[in-house]
């Protein structure tokens, strides 16, 4: 059995946030697209049926399988087997910067979403991203070019390719923007990583990443916005 201290510490904080911003689902069918190791979605299985989208069987070698899901092996191409209307609730966290053609899959989410349904939507910031490179990593260059519109890169994905948030409604009509949350708005900006992994400071850290998750003016420097859409009726 897995246990969410096995993870990174910075994961670990991100998941936890995550996962409290999603709230209780159950009895749901949720999509987790490009669910990586499935920590996401072996997490819900607990209490909904889920299926799992991952291109790398690499990655899924070492997936989390505590609870019972569905896994496909493939890319944006496999929405294409889903009739429409099919779930409940659609996560895509941290994917979309990745894909060339953003508007094509979410037209596809918007397709396969029950009217109702929900959209989970995690994308990198550009803001956040130029406060890392500045604080974190002491590389002005990078926090140049990017604050410049330059995208960046990822050293497991590749180059990420920046969007707005407004831009998925502006793609799929039917989605409409419910909520808008900040996911590490501090996590980046604090040097001492030996406190990272204890549990204390986590819990600590989490309930002050919460209480400013959905203030505008914390949001905006958050490294992650955490974007949750509703199909319209």
């Amino acid at each position: 059995m897995h246990n969410i201290t096995e993870l990174p510490a910075w994961e670990r904080l991100f998941k936890r946030i995550l996962w409290e911003q999603l709230g209780d689902i159950q009895g749901k069918r949720i999509l987790d697209f490009g669910s990586g190791e499935c920590v996401t979605a072996d997490h819900f299985a607990r209490d909904n049926e889920v299926t799992a989208i991952e291109p790398s069987e690499d990655i899924l070698s070492a997936r989390w399988a505590d609870n019972d899901y569905k896994v496909i092996v493939g890319d944006a191409s496999s929405l294409e087997r889903f009739k429409d209307a099919s779930f409940d609730i659609i996560f895509c966290h941290n994917v979309l910067e990745y894909i060339e053609d953003k508007a094509a899959v979410v037209n596809e989410f918007e397709r396969i979403l029950k009217p109702g349904g929900m959209l989970s939507v995690v994308k990198h910031n550009r803001t956040g991203r130029v406060m890392q490179m500045a604080v974190l990593l002491d590389d002005f260059d990078k926090a140049n070019a990017i604050l410049d519109g330059k995208n960046s890169r990822a050293s497991r994905y590749g180059e990420i390719k920046y969007y707005e948030d407004m831009e998925i409604s502006i793609w799929a009509t039917e989605l409409d923007l419910m909520k808008s949350y900040g996911i590490r708005t501090f996590w980046d900006l604090q040097q001492n990583q030996e406190k990272h992994a204890d549990e204390e400071w986590q819990k600590k850290m989490m309930q002050l990443e919460m209480r400013v998750s959905e203030l505008e003016e914390y949001r905006r420097i958050a490294f992650f916005h955490h974007l949750i859409f509703e199909k319209s009726i």
